[in-house]
């Protein structure tokens, strides 16, 4: 397969150059070309086919599919745990936060102080206010954000997440790790498989 059909270059998803990961922040199809923003927030404006071509150019495994649901039926709300699906909450909200400055999404129910300056839409950009949200969350205390699932998120997690939530909703902010085992093989007791074979073997003899 080559690189011109692996790449997914939709708004959200990721892109490894030279060693790099960065997001796609736009499309500019009229002209060709995307516009990718880097964990630091810097960006630059690339051509298709530029990306196509390069050699050291790949997509990220964090965005180039949905992990929860390799092998699987798509994972739905009722595969978090209570305190997981509280975690998924938390996040959703610091996202709308950023994308309308209200953490209900709702500006009709305002949360007090709502909405922050740093996070008003009529005053800042969307970039501004991710940034800032990124600021914030690296000034939680470390364990606390790690228990809160929110340690390490940086700029593009927030694109990543924001395209997640778009796409599947709450369960597109949640961690693979955070969804309850799949059905698989449970385990059974030595009494319990002597039992299977008994009946196995005694259905095998009304058969012959």
């Amino acid at each position: 397969m080559s690189t011109a059909h692996a790449l997914d270059l939709s708004v959200g998803a990721g892109v490894v150059l030279d060693d790099v990961e960065w997001i796609v922040e736009r499309r500019e199809p009229h002209l060709g070309r995307v516009q990718l923003v880097g964990p630091d927030g810097s960006r630059q404006r690339l051509t298709f086919r530029f990306l196509a071509n390069h050699q050291h150019c790949r997509p990220s495994s964090r965005t180039s599919g949905s992990g929860a649901g390799r092998g699987r039926q798509p994972a739905s709300v009722g595969d978090l745990k209570p305190d997981r699906r509280r975690l998924a909450d938390l996040r959703v909200a610091h996202l709308l936060e950023v994308k309308t400055g209200f953490r209900s999404g709702d500006p009709l129910r305002p949360g007090l102080g709502e909405p922050k300056p740093e996070y008003d839409p009529e005053m800042t950009t969307l970039t501004e206010r991710r940034l800032a949200k990124v600021a914030e969350l690296k000034a939680l205390n470390r364990e606390e954000a790690k228990l809160l699932g929110l340690a390490e998120v940086g700029y593009c997690t927030l694109i990543r997440w924001e395209k997640n939530r778009s796409r599947f909703g709450l369960i597109g902010c949640a961690d693979d790790r955070w969804l309850r085992e799949s059905g698989g093989h449970p385990s059974i007791s030595e009494e319990v498989r002597e039992a299977i074979f008994a009946v196995r073997a005694e259905t095998l003899a009304f058969a012959l």
